[in-house]
């Protein structure tokens, strides 16, 4: 190679390798700065922090939880007087996300000893998150159903009480179940090409809750959609100068690619305002026509016609209207309050009954202030329940997530013990059973706790609208403890044998979910039962406990169990295996059973220690006398309305929901036990429309430095 041929090549590359180097360096000096200025920050943010602990919360500590968390008292094998505060430098931060969780849960200090002041705990509590956010330690807190259990049963259903209603606004991502509707609406033909990237978050107990944020992996899968479904909505070739549509294309918006036709200013304004009402169901409003349409006219001038619009309509895609549900309000009342916009109701309403974006015609009625007042709303919820499409999926869903009987999928058992066991069949004749029930809307509780009947090897065909036989071969029924010789017959519901079964509870499918592998489990039952029905709230296992009952083969499970009653044990266990034994007339298969290990099932048990002097200190014989007893118990009645609350709404209840929830229970008893009639209620309460912002920042600092 010539000199002059080298020189050639190597003066340019040289000049981009000092180009690269100047960038570099310029981009080094920029991190030293940032990274200076982050400490200086950090610096005076510890600072602040440190003097705030020494002057709140250590005096905190000292009054209210250093007596038995100390160097006196050891209790849960946490020492707050030894609990370093700079969360950053020491790996404190994730007992400290244990305390912040008792004192916001109101466990500690416990109920018998003096309770700090609401400003006492906040600037406790404002003094961790503050901590925490510095040293970027922010542990998630999960939010647990059963935790709303903890507000007290007696004030939430006592008239005279007065707390005020408290509900922030909020913003949620959609559920796995809204966007994938969404996503089968706007790619009907080709779904297959378009993904799903939101699951149930684990950290969260309602399930109609996504993760609060969007990750990589999720926004790329949501980038991809986008564009998947613009290419194939506008899919075209050109075969001598003529627009030739693909299979899937739309008509109406082939026209703003073919070259044939022109695209000016309107033509682009009207492919904007036709790709927010397919997308969004709503006209664009006048700054998004502004922004979209600044946006296209540069995708089309840059990358040409096709590229330009196709980009610019997916981008319709990722507004976070799209993504997110938000419940705000608007102007704040004289009360604090301020009651959610009309276009938030229709969506609220559509996602809590429907998981689905709110029809044409609902979208309409909030446009004509129809849903400005209760009276619309109610009106709306009664059209929504006529339509089964709409209302059918959600509620069921909900009694999945209340028993939990869909559980039974998960537990594994050895097929050899039983080859007639089949989970998924008996979960489908419990949703069925669940569907009679709702249908009839009549004492819904009281049946789903003590019907005697059951669906049999059935499953709901959506085409044929109507019930079938699940499986034409094995012999199911006899999980339901039927003859041997019992014949399938499209004769549904089927009475069971008297005396065997009463209601969810005693359903195969149920009896699996909460059973172990090879064997029953009173105790996970028995705190089902306990905090489900009776609203209470059974403590966590003491990490220094072994959980397992011994293995004696010889010896009944209520023999086992009594290692139980050891006073260290008992103190929960009195919660659990009184209401958890009644079961034990039936085996880990589900199946009726008379006798253990040759001798007669012992299914005594009782009602005790639940807050209520109307059922405390109950006994019953098994588990249809304890269904029944517990089946006209008000309190439960009261623990059910609490629980489709919470479905309903997305949250836990506090004491200011207290008039929602008497409104909703009388709702219920008023309408003969009617399910629709509850829900409504909720669905049209103050708790669901109204919210109550939050303090501004200034209203809420308490005199230490936040970075």
């Amino acid at each position: 190679m010539s000199s002059s041929r080298f020189n050639t090549l190597l003066l340019p590359a040289l000049l981009i390798l000092f180009l690269v180097s100047h960038r570099a360096l310029a981009d080094e000096k920029k991190r030293a700065e940032r990274d200076k200025a982050l400490a200086e920050a950090d610096s005076k943010a510890f600072e602040a922090n440190m003097a705030a602990y020494e002057a709140v919360v250590r005096p905190f500590l000292e009054k209210h939880c250093i007596s038995c968390h100390g160097p006196k008292k050891f209790k849960g094998d946490l020492a707050l007087d030894l609990l370093d505060p700079d969360m950053k430098e020491s790996t404190s931060a994730s007992r400290w996300a244990v305390v912040r969780d008792k004192i916001e849960q109101g466990e500690m200090p416990p109920g018998k000893r003096p309770r700090p002041s609401a400003v006492e705990v906040e600037k406790a509590l404002s003094w961790i998150r503050a901590e925490m956010k510095r040293a970027r330690r922010n542990f998630t807190r999960r939010l647990q159903e059963i935790q709303g259990n903890k507000v007290p049963h007696e004030l939430l259903f006592d008239p005279a009480s007065r707390a005020k209603l408290a509900i922030f606004p909020r913003v949620r991502r959609h559920s796995p179940e809204i966007y994938e509707s969404f996503r089968k609406e706007q790619a009907k033909g080709f779904d297959n090409l378009v993904g799903n990237p939101f699951t149930p978050d684990p950290r969260f107990l309602f399930k109609d809750m996504g993760a609060p944020k969007l990750d990589v992996p999720t926004t790329s899968q949501l980038l991809r959609n986008a564009v998947t479904i613009l290419e194939r909505q506008t899919g075209h070739t050109i075969e001598k100068g003529k627009l030739k549509p693909m299979i899937g294309s739309r008509k109406e918006f082939l026209r703003f690619v073919d070259p044939e036709k022109s695209l000016g200013r309107e033509e682009m304004l009207l492919a904007i305002s036709m790709q927010f009402k397919r997308t969004l169901g709503r006209a664009p409003k006048e700054a998004e026509q502004a922004r979209f349409l600044k946006l296209m006219e540069k995708n089309v001038r840059e990358a040409g016609r096709v590229a330009g619009v196709r980009y610019t309509l997916a981008a319709v895609y990722l507004l976070p209207e799209t993504i997110f549900r938000w419940e705000v309000g608007g102007e704040v009342d004289n009360e604090g309050r301020t009651r959610l916009a009309s276009l938030e109701i229709a969506h609220a309403l559509a996602y809590a009954l429907t998981d689905k974006r709110p029809p044409q015609w609902l979208l309409q009625e909030a446009e004509n202030g129809a849903l400005d007042g209760r009276a619309g709303v109610t009106a709306a919820l009664d059209r929504m329940f006529e339509d089964e499409r709409l209302a059918r999926p959600r509620l069921l869903r909900f009694f999945h997530e209340f028993f939990q009987y869909n559980r039974a999928t998960e537990v594994f058992k050895n097929p050899e013990d039983f080859k007639a066991h089949k989970a998924r069949v008996l979960v489908s004749d419990t949703d069925n059973l669940v569907r009679w029930i709702i249908e009839r809307d009549k004492d819904v509780l009281r049946e789903l706790l003590t019907t005697d009947r059951a669906f049999v090897n059935t499953r709901y065909d959506k085409n044929k609208k109507s019930l079938v036989q699940h499986e034409r071969k094995g012999e199911i029924h006899r999980s339901y403890s039927l003859p041997p010789d019992w014949k399938w017959t499209g004769e549904q519901p089927v009475r069971m044998p008297a005396g065997t079964r009463s209601g969810i509870l005693t359903q195969p499918s149920w009896l699996v979910a909460w059973s172990m592998n090879q064997d029953n489990h009173a105790i996970l039952r028995g705190k089902w039962v306990r905090e489900r029905l009776l609203g209470n709230v059974v403590p966590d296992i003491p990490i220094t406990v072994d959980a397992q009952l011994p293995h004696a083969p010889g010896k009944t499970l209520r023999e086992r169990m009594g290692v139980t009653r050891e006073k260290y044990c008992w103190q929960c266990h009195k919660l659990m295996n009184p209401v958890g034994l009644p079961f034990e007339t039936f085996d880990h298969f589900g199946r009726w059973r008379a006798r253990e290990l040759g001798r007669p099932v012992d299914a005594s048990g009782g009602i005790d220690l639940t807050g209520d002097k109307r059922i405390d200190k109950t006994l019953v014989t098994g588990a249809i006398d304890f269904l029944r007893k517990l089946s006209e118990s008000e309190r439960v009645e009261q623990v059910f309305v609490r629980h489709v609350f919470r479905y309903f709404t997305g949250r836990n209840e506090n004491l200011g929901d207290g008039p929602s929830l008497r409104a909703a229970h009388k709702a219920y008893r008023e309408s003969g036990g009617s399910f629709r009639a509850l829900v409504s209620s909720v669905l049209s309460s103050d708790s669901f429309l109204l919210r109550t912002p939050a303090p501004k920042e200034s209203e809420r600092k308490v005199g230490f430095g936040t970075p």
